[in-house]
């Protein structure tokens, strides 16, 4: 199929979008979005509709000079999906289709810095622009700058949550929780080997065992990241109600391997922090907590 219409003449109007044939069937050779253009002129022009055999209408005002009967081309043929124009053998205007087809081009190639999905390999490219992408995944992780070093790749991130439980000398028998969950309600953020945990814990009976106090079921176990010195996790109690003894401070701690936080505590500014155990609470103690540790 020839990829121009150019049955008949034309009759173009400066200012006008307005084109109107002369022995042209438009109608059955003619779509909106084809381009028009007039031989000589040099300028193509969308087509805005199709009106009747002999009338169209372009996108925008004609630039040119105003003609009667004069030789067109209408533009049938575009790439799929790009919408480039297409030249077939005896098309008038040729090079005017080739100029528009190569700013189509180009304009793409501006455009690929934010394609890039689908690509199978990437590597070696350079990007100095933005890159907008709904998703991007890397299987093997991040690295920044010029960085190369293994230990500073960025190669998980993870938000969730978890269910932490209260123990006395590592048991739990008889503890029951205010609401109908089994356990406290707790949230995490891990960001490469580093976590962030949130809970809350609110008893309703503190149970029969006895021994150190200590918050269990951590979402991960504690990394070794101080030389296996011990309480490689850290953090604090924020709120805390009906303790059975008084504290002006409340703390957490972990060693390595480990996957709870124990709780230590301060009576008195000038006292050191010690083991609470479950003679520090009650049947209705209730904590917020928050600490940070390595995995």
């Amino acid at each position: 199929m020839m990829s121009q219409y150019s049955t008949g003449l034309s009759s173009v109007t400066n200012g006008s979008p307005t084109v109107t044939g002369t022995n042209t069937l438009w109608l059955a050779n003619v779509t909106a979005g084809d381009s028009f253009t007039v031989a000589g002129d040099g300028v193509m022009y969308d087509v805005g509709s199709v009106n009747t055999d002999t009338s169209i209408t372009l996108s925008a005002p004609y630039a040119g000079t105003t003609a009667s009967g004069a030789v067109y081309a209408i533009g049938t043929g575009f790439t799929v999906p790009d919408s480039f124009p297409e030249m077939s053998q005896g098309d008038i205007e040729t090079a005017t289709i080739f100029t528009r087809a190569m700013r189509g081009i180009q304009g793409r190639f501006n455009s690929n810095a934010s394609d890039i999905s689908g690509k199978a390999d990437i590597s070696g490219q350079v990007f100095t622009g933005d890159i907008a992408a709904p998703k991007i995944t890397a299987s093997t992780g991040i690295l920044f700058g010029t960085d190369t070093a293994a230990a500073n790749t960025l190669d998980d991130y993870e938000e969730g949550i978890w269910e932490p439980e209260i123990a006395f000398g590592g048991s739990s028998v008889g503890i029951a929780y205010v609401y109908s969950r089994v356990s406290g309600f707790g949230s995490y953020t891990k960001v490469g080997r580093q976590v962030t945990v949130n809970g809350f814990i609110g008893l309703s009976a503190k149970g029969s065992s006895t021994g150190t106090a200590a918050i269990t079921k951590l979402p991960f176990a504690v990394g070794d990241t101080v030389g296996g010195t011990g309480y490689d996790a850290s953090g604090n109690v924020s709120i805390w109600s009906n303790l059975g003894s008084n504290h002006v401070l409340i703390t957490l701690g972990a060693g390595n391997g480990s996957d709870t936080l124990l709780i230590r505590g301060t009576k008195t500014s000038a006292s050191l922090t010690e083991s609470l155990t479950e003679t520090d609470f009650t049947n209705d103690t209730a904590i917020r907590f928050s600490c940070t540790y390595f995995t």
